[in-house]
């Protein structure tokens, strides 16, 4: 396949319908100007969150004030340490009546908007692909150069969500990805393009069967709930994305503890992460007491697992495994432990030993397979890895992608 900076993706669930449209270079923005003007409204409300480079934020204005009135709506600063998320709900209800664009990272995508304008790769992979049920149909639209021209510390953290969705949905594209990933977190447009593909194919396999994402689409969430509680005891601590780096690890580890694992994932969980760069161990001091208090209160009703990668454990139809406090403790023990062995790589607070080397032992997933059982065969194609892929539980059409070496 040949690489290429542009995308086009459209995600269905039920009647509402979104389209991801990637595209690179200024003469772009002509584009979206045009798609904006497709829209009959009396008025765009501009939302934001704080985080978006102040040209694009003006470019889109400009845009929109070109269509009809507009209004710049900033959503209210929160803390790093809020706890659980709304999912936009709260934030909808300040927004003032107009037609909503949502211009910055996964605060403000996470709004209902018609427009979202993702400037960070962790809300392009994430809420700006989400189909929002009072918006029928939404425009995603991502500029792949300036997202690979970004601070690399925000690259790191949208990876994660990468990782997420590789380890619980499409685990055929470990070989490729973990061949990809470096701590420097530099990929140029083409690679962070199809690295977006992987994120929406994934989404648009698993809500065409699940569109309330009630059954295994709850995979495209796999680890968030205890991100949060992450983020609401250790927030100060840690650099963007590591939250939900720890996340992952500690559903690894509670899937251990448990038993439900027909094999041991988290060795994979780790190597991918330290990979990236991500945080592979709680930071030094931090209070396993406090953590499992904030996780007990975040993961009700239960937590998503998986019993091998890409596959959800599921018991009596049930996706959604109880856990108790007990055995959250445990699993934060298994990261605590490791803090002394192991650098939290670009954390506020790291601590001091060195960075053990990956244990490959499992790192690649069994045959390759799927969350359907099919086989993707992962090989060397011209100096790059190219990953045959069969998209979703329901083995729809298989597409082909490539990472550079």
């Amino acid at each position: 396949m040949r690489r290429t900076a542009r995308l086009d993706r459209r995600i269905q669930a039920g009647a509402a319908h979104l389209t991801l449209a990637v595209r690179d270079g200024e003469h772009a923005w002509g584009e979206l100007g045009a798609r904006i003007a497709g829209f009959e409204t009396r008025r765009f409300v501009l939302v934001t969150d704080g985080s978006a480079p102040p040209e694009q934020l003006a470019r889109v204005r400009a845009l929109a004030a070109a269509r009809a009135p507009t209004v710049l709506h900033e959503l209210p600063a929160r803390p790093r340490t809020t706890a659980a998320a709304t999912g936009g709900r709260a934030d909808a209800d300040t927004l003032p009546d107009g037609t909503v664009i949502a211009v910055g990272g996964e605060r403000a995508c996470v709004v209902p908007a018609a427009v979202r304008v993702p400037t960070d790769l962790a809300a392009a992979c994430g809420p700006a692909l989400a189909l929002h049920r009072p918006v029928p149909a939404a425009l995603a639209w991502v500029r792949s150069d300036l997202l690979a021209a970004g601070p690399a510390a925000r690259t790191r953290a949208g990876l994660v969500s990468v990782v997420r969705h590789v380890l619980a949905v499409c685990p055929a594209h470990y070989p490729a990805l973990a061949g990809l990933l470096t701590p420097g977190a530099r990929h140029d447009a083409p690679t962070l393009t199809a690295l977006l593909a992987l994120c929406a194919d994934a989404r648009s396999a698993l809500v065409c069967f699940d569109p309330d994402e009630t059954g295994p689409a709850l995979a495209l969430g796999y680890g968030r709930g205890l991100a949060t509680a992450v983020r609401a005891t250790l927030g100060p601590a840690l650099a963007p994305g590591d939250a939900e780096a720890l996340g992952l690890l500690l559903a690894a580890a509670v899937a251990a503890r448990l038993g439900v694992a027909a094999r041991p994932t988290g060795r994979a969980h780790r190597d991918l992460l330290a990979r990236n760069g991500s945080a592979t161990a709680l930071p030094a001091g931090a209070d396993p007491d406090r953590l499992v208090a904030a996780a007990v209160a975040a993961t009700r009703p239960g937590l998503l697992l998986l019993a091998d990668l890409g596959r959800p454990y599921c018991v009596d139809g049930r996706l959604l495994t109880p856990v108790d406090g007990a055995v959250l403790r445990s699993a934060a023990g298994d990261l605590a432990d490791r803090a002394a062995r192991v650098t939290v790589p670009h954390s506020r607070a790291a601590g001091t030993g060195p960075v053990a080397p990956p244990d490959r032992r499992d790192a690649r997933p069994a045959a390759g397979r799927e969350q359907d059982g099919t086989g993707s065969p992962c090989g060397r194609d011209g100096g790059r890895r190219s990953v045959g892929t069969r998209s979703g539980p329901a083995g729809t059409a298989v597409q082909q992608k490539e990472f550079p070496s």
